[in-house]
């Protein structure tokens, strides 16, 4: 049963901030992951269960030391989940929010970083499809070319273990009722849009070498002659210097925001495919609260358009940065 739309403004949706800094004892992972993932409507979901799923859609390279899909950063392994519990959907829009708790890990002397993901994923099939049929005639639009699967939202927090970039160490889901879908923000722009996302604020983009689509993965990093969702996420998340790009994706993580409640997002990702008429996919990320002290936010946007079969599809990298507020002087 779903709750009122009431209950859910009120309750879900957001990451958490954090446990309060009156807290002078440092919260436990248990502490953490319990307060990431039980909110209401979010429904606890068995790690096991999800994990074989995801390993269903997953490579094996029978020459690696590493087991499928053990170097995934936490930000591709919470979209991947997705897919493989709720299956793959065009057109559609994923919004990826990242924050991390960080812990002492003693006896060691840096920190354990807690990542704390939630993705919410909103089927654009349905609104297409009324869009279509407008413009060309019910007729001459086949309904079954669109999913009817429901906008959920998923929360992951992960954390490293020996052999595993980023374990699922608890996972809730909620599906999302239209009504609320409609009043969220993807990056500035309704998350149910039709259109092409594009910040509230205006930037001054400044094109970048985009880099090549190819790269080695345990998933499948092409979809009808584009990047694959989780493909265009490792590519942004490596121009974010978030991960590396040298065997495969190396996950590298978010340098911590002084003075930032624990738990605060740090990253917002947006990532829509099957929009327009061309196959092409688009994504938008914004990195925030930067340890900078001249740029406070970075925003990389990377398009791709698929050409012909036998030749990679066509990348487009751009870049735009806000500075920090300076206080007006005489």
């Amino acid at each position: 049963m779903l709750l009122d739309r009431g209950t859910i403004v009120t309750a879900v949706f957001l990451l958490l901030a954090g446990h309060s800094a009156a807290n002078d004892k440092s919260p436990s992972i248990d502490e953490i992951v319990l307060d990431f993932t039980a909110p209401v409507p979010y429904q606890r979901q068995g790690i096991e269960s999800i994990k074989q799923a995801l390993q269903d859609t997953l490579h094996d390279d029978p020459d690696s030391v590493f087991l499928p899909g053990s170097r995934l950063t936490p930000l591709t392994r919470a979209l991947l989940k997705l897919e493989a519990v709720d299956g793959a959907i065009s057109p559609a829009r994923f919004r990826l929010r990242y924050g991390q708790v960080q812990i002492p890990n003693p006896p060691k002397a840096d920190p354990l970083t807690i990542s704390l993901v939630q993705v919410d994923r909103f089927n654009l099939g349905p609104a297409r499809y009324s869009e279509l049929k407008r413009e060309h005639g019910a007729a001459n639009v086949r309904a079954d070319s669109f999913a009817d699967s429901a906008h959920v939202s998923w929360r992951f927090a992960m954390r490293p273990v020996m052999g595993t970039t980023a374990m699922t160490a608890a996972a809730a889901r909620a599906r999302i009722p239209q009504a609320f879908a409609e009043t969220m923000d993807c990056l500035g722009a309704p998350c149910t849009a039709t259109t092409a996302t594009e910040p509230a604020m205006p930037l001054d983009w400044e094109s970048a070498e985009a880099p090549t689509a190819n790269f080695e993965a345990d998933y499948d990093t092409r979809d009808d002659g584009v990047p694959s969702p989780a493909a265009l996420l490792d590519l942004l998340l490596v121009e974010s210097h978030a991960a590396t790009r040298n065997d495969g994706i190396t996950w590298r993580g978010f340098e911590p925001r002084e003075g930032l409640a624990e738990g605060t997002p740090l990253v917002d990702i947006v990532i829509e495919t099957g929009l327009g008429q061309d196959s092409h996919i688009a994504g938008l990320l914004r990195d925030d609260y930067l340890m900078d002290h001249e740029t406070r936010t970075q925003w990389i946007r990377l398009r791709t358009v698929a050409t012909t079969p036998d030749r990679a599809p066509i990348l487009d990298l751009a870049r735009a940065f806000v500075p920090w507020p300076r206080p007006q002087f005489d």
